[in-house]
């Protein structure tokens, strides 16, 4: 009887352990499975679209990314000695590295602005579109005076009429700010505030800063520096 007794107790012990355990260990399948069912529906190792990388091209041996690229160039009366025609080389050169997802324009300044395209707004870079640039470079001659601000400020719309998300302001020159009509030191400043606030979507502009006599290099390092681009010195 009294073994009768111990194995009774020692069955109803059993349970109270086992019991407890079994509850314990279905309430966490039923957690396992509503955590699965929560998740979204890529944990699973869908890949995320990476964002496209951006074009690579090279300018007066200078390196330069993105998918919009506006020139803004210098054709005053210190280019005439054969530096405008190296400007135009190198462009041409650059612009047929252009694949056809890249936009771009061209602007030269010297104390008027002519550009390209002359719509105004920038250019895919088909094939075709590409030998229209080129054809048109070919026509630039120098000019006289050196109005950089509005060949800037040209630059700027054009970088703002882009569709593309990393457009790049390339500005070439030798820090002149001698325009026609107007103090050099004040058209200067002038030129660092107004350009720097039309840039309001703060496109990046990095400057070339070319030629051995009288370069205003001070000029280069603050256009650039205050639109978040660098400075090139190029002799």
């Amino acid at each position: 009887m009294r073994l009768l007794s111990v194995l009774f107790m020692s069955l109803v012990l059993g349970l109270v352990v086992v019991l407890p355990g079994a509850v314990v260990a279905q309430e966490g399948g039923q957690a396992a499975t509503k955590e699965n069912l929560d998740l979204p529906f890529d944990a699973f190792g869908q890949a995320e679209e990476e964002e496209e990388a951006p074009e690579v091209v090279f300018f007066y041996g200078q390196q330069f990314e993105g998918d919009g690229f506006h020139f803004c160039l210098d054709r005053s009366s210190s280019t005439a000695q054969g530096e405008l025609e190296k400007e135009k080389r190198e462009a041409i050169q650059t612009i047929s590295q252009f694949s056809s997802k890249v936009q771009f324009s061209v602007v030269f300044y010297d104390q008027q602005v002519i550009k390209w395209p002359g719509t105004g707004r920038p250019a895919e870079a088909s094939q075709g579109m590409k030998s229209s640039a080129i054809a048109w470079l070919s026509t630039i001659v120098p000019g006289r005076g050196t109005c950089v601000r509005e060949g800037l400020l040209e630059s700027i719309r054009f970088a703002n009429r882009s569709s593309t998300q990393r457009n790049v302001v390339i500005y070439l020159g030798d820090g002149g700010t001698t325009c026609p009509g107007h103090n050099s030191a004040q058209y200067g400043q002038q030129t660092l505030s107004q350009v720097t606030g039309a840039n309001f979507k703060r496109h990046r502009l990095d400057a070339i800063c070319v030629g051995s006599d009288s370069v205003n290099v001070t000029f280069c390092q603050q256009i650039s520096a205050l639109n978040g681009g660098t400075m090139r010195r190029v002799q």
